[in-house]
């Protein structure tokens, strides 16, 4: 403590910075106690500037153009300002929507109106994303946050009507969410951390000793500088919109809720398809979307956690690419040269900006870390835990992030070790290969054995008989060698509406030099060569396997229908550009290598180049997206169609119709089966019933996925069928009336499998922490 008056003596600005701090945090802190505000805005609140379509009809407010009236002035009938203090709040609007009353569809494509909400005195103060009133439902709930500072005194919230249809409004709730108190004094403090770390290490230490704390990290401090320049575009109060956004921004909407529920691990989200439900956790692993899950169960804007999660990605995949790169080149600085070049590799930035591929992005991550692990299994005779370790650890994080990425990194592996079957087959190496895949297997039991259960027993669509022809979507040569290629389009046939699926400028430069090195290669011998070699071989496969001219249509017709199914769900042979980007940025790194070993001026000019040709490449790309991306706010996750938030809806049950999901009411099967309430809370379903004649059955809006149990207030069981479009089926009783609960319950032998997976991880981290520790012993001896 004397020392740290000490150092706010001599630094007295740094000293004044940390008492504003303190005292930022100190009024946090006070306001995290108190009851939670509460405000409820009645249909008297409402202004009505439209007589003639519009009228407060004491509990609630009605709009209906019945006259055909006309104006040219928008429709909005604004609220009277209230008082707000900061916060994060939970808004529940309790409404009427028929936008075709003469024919009523209530569905969720139809809307006679919209919510929004705003300040007029401090306008950048309320964040809340405008709330579409369906005719869907008759309650809806979204998110608004009052940004910290500010004390409203005239939150207005504007009804717009749509000039057709009836729209009613009966009561707009707001609920503070203590939760979001402790989050925000939570990140102002780490804020402050951040800020104070830096600024001290880079000015308030000096002589010899502040030298030595900043050389020794340059090295952190580098990677964070590549992670921050490749996720610039996040630093901002919108998303620059993908391809497949809306599909992964629903999966940790979905996922935060079923956590709210109680449901963890997520085996599947009873929210998704307007309350049908969805097995996309079954199929397609969510392990690493729980960090931005559960950023937004602490009330963050879902647009705030999906930019976190990037910016982490990011950072592993700059800190595995280093750590990689240099344990293979045997040097840092080409280890940090290789983390520029992947990190900001053109592939990557299109998987992570344009076409919002969270799944593949995050996989690409952990593409080094297998090529660490080859590396450590084929250069030691007899490969120890800590050689074959990083082959396990890239292998089950790509199968709990992207299957498909695994499937194609595994293709290679395959190839690679029947290449070099002979070495393969050492009893040592062979050893490390087994015990490398079992732990592998290990670390994903609690996703793998459910996923093929489950796609055994549950005929999905992904398993259909339908083959998807895949050929005409391959590259052309214009396209991957194309530097400057500007392009936000899906891809298609042909090149004109492409994306800008380019090897990039940095990687067509250092391909060139790959090139020369290769014509030299009499010249050069040894490992670093035979690195060189093998890698540059297998980026021309996987090139050529995503090229147009690529025979993907004969191996699927020829080869029978598993290759075939097999093929197609590749999807893209574009995708392959994955593996070729980390392929090629490895054989870069050994070029360099082996080109300053000859010349070491000539070696440092070509890293110069490089890294400057990235870092070129990287800021006219994202020049390109300000002016050809769109830009979204999401501080919440919201779809006009359900079926717009599944992609291509892969894990339906074969035969379902995903457009009957704009329908989300029970259906009696008889006529004296009388629907008295339906809702849905906490992820269970309770419908309401009364039956006034013999048994009688009613369809719920819930696919059955299976796992579905059914029991009313009285703990009795329900059987449950599949009737039209596989929908949940309940057989009542005669003359029963009462409310039955529907809810979704995961098999309790899965927890085996979690039960394995937790130990082969803690085995894997206490085993590691060991050897450490015996290593230190011995180099100490």
């Amino acid at each position: 403590m004397k020392h740290f008056f000490a150092f706010c003596k001599r630094n007295r600005l740094f000293a004044a910075l940390l008492a504003v701090e303190l005292a930022v945090l100190c009024v946090l802190a006070a306001g995290l106690f108190g009851a939670p505000y509460k405000l409820t805005m009645t249909p008297d609140l409402f202004e009505n500037p439209f007589p003639d379509i519009a009228s407060n009809e004491g509990d609630h407010f009605q709009v209906w153009n019945q006259t055909n009236f006309q104006t040219s002035d928008p429709l909005d009938f604004p609220s009277a300002g209230q008082a707000v203090r900061s916060g994060a709040y939970e808004v529940t609007v309790q409404y009427f929507s028929c936008q075709t009353p003469d024919a009523p569809t209530f569905n969720m494509l139809n809307s006679a109106g919209t919510l929004s909400f705003s300040s007029a005195m401090v306008s950048s103060a309320v964040s809340a994303d405008t709330l579409r009133l369906d005719d869907c439902h008759r309650t809806l709930t979204t998110r608004l946050w009052v940004s910290s500072g500010a004390q409203l005194n005239d939150l207005t919230a504007t009804l717009h009507y749509n000039g057709q249809g009836q729209l009613y409004l009966y009561a707009i709730t707001l609920t503070e969410q203590p939760i979001y108190r402790v989050t925000r004094l939570l990140g102002f403090a780490l804020f402050f951390a951040v800020v104070d770390f830096l600024l001290w290490l880079l000015f308030a230490k000096t002589g010899e000793e502040g030298a030595a704390s900043r050389r020794a990290l340059r090295l952190p401090l580098a990677l964070i500088a590549i992670t921050a320049f490749a996720c610039l575009p996040l630093f901002s109060n919108y998303l620059y919109f993908g391809h497949d956004m809306d599909y992964h921004l629903q999966r940790i909407s979905a996922m935060a809720a079923e956590l709210s529920y109680g449901q963890f691990p997520v085996r599947f989200t009873t929210t998704t398809l307007n309350g049908y439900g969805y097995a996309n956790p079954l199929c397609y692993c969510e392990l690493f979307l729980l960090l931005p899950a559960l950023l937004y169960n602490l009330w963050l804007p879902l647009r705030t956690c999906y930019q976190i999660y990037l910016f982490a990605v990011t950072l592993a995949t700059c800190a595995i690419a280093y750590y990689s790169f240099a344990k293979i080149a045997a040097s840092r600085r080409l280890g940090l040269l290789g983390a520029l070049l992947y990190t900001l590799s053109c592939y990557r930035l299109v998987c992570v900006y344009t076409r919002a591929a969270a799944g593949e992005f995050t996989a690409m991550a952990f593409f080094p870390l297998v090529l660490a692990g080859l590396y450590g299994i084929y250069t030691r005779d007899k490969p120890r835990f800590a050689d074959w370790l990083p082959m396990s650890l890239g292998m089950a994080a790509m199968v709990q992030s992207h299957l498909l990425s695994c499937e194609l990194t595994a293709l290679l592996l395959i190839l690679f070790c029947l290449l070099r079957l002979r070495e393969t087959l050492r009893p040592a190496r062979l050893l490390a290969w087994v015990k490398a895949a079992l732990l592998a297997v290990g670390l994903s039991a609690w996703y793998l054995v459910p996923f093929f259960l489950s796609t055994s027993s549950i005929p999905f669509m992904v398993n259909g008989p339908l083959i998807g022809k895949i050929q005409f979507q391959g590259l052309y040569l214009m396209q991957l060698f194309n530097p400057f290629y500007n392009g936000f389009a899906g891809a298609d046939a042909g090149t004109n509406p492409d994306m800008m699926l380019s090897l990039g400028l940095p990687l067509i430069l250092g391909l060139g030099l790959v090139v020369f090195c290769l014509l030299r290669r009499r010249d050069a011998q040894g490992q670093a060569a035979s690195i060189l070699t093998t890698a540059a071989g297998f980026f021309a496969l996987t090139v050529f396997l995503a090229l147009h001219i690529f025979p993907w249509d004969y191996v699927q017709t020829t080869l029978g229908r598993t290759a075939g199914k097999l093929a197609g769900l590749f999807q893209y042979p574009w995708r392959f550009l994955s593996l070729a980007t980390v392929l090629l940025c490895l054989a870069v790194v050994m070029a360099v290598k082996l080109l300053t070993a000859r010349d070491r001026r000539l070696g440092l000019t070509a890293t110069v180049v490089l890294a400057a040709a990235a870092l070129f490449m990287t800021g006219a790309m994202q020049a390109q997206m300000l002016n050809g991306q769109r830009e979204v706010s999401y501080n919440v996750f919201s779809y006009e169609n359900p079926t717009s938030c599944i992609g291509v809806g892969e894990y339906l049950i074969d035969g379902t119709s995903s457009y009957e999901t704009i329908w989300a009411q029970p259906k009696p099967g008889s006529d004296d089966l009388h629907l008295v309430s339906y809702e849905k809370k906490q992820g269970v379903a309770y419908v309401s019933v009364q039956n006034d004649g013999g048994e009688a059955t009613i369809s719920l809006p819930i696919f059955n996925y299976g796992n579905y149990y059914a029991a009313d207030e009285n703990d009795q069981p329900f059987t449950i069928t599949s009737g039209e479009n596989e929908r949940i089926v309940l057989t009542i009783p005669a003359n029963y009336t009462g409310t039955v609960r529907v809810w979704y319950q995961a098999p309790g032998f899965w927890r085996v499998f979690e039960v394995i997976s937790a130990l082969s991880l803690l085995g894997t981290v206490g085993y590691s922490v060991f050897a450490r520790r015996k290593r230190r012993v011995a180099v100490t001896v």
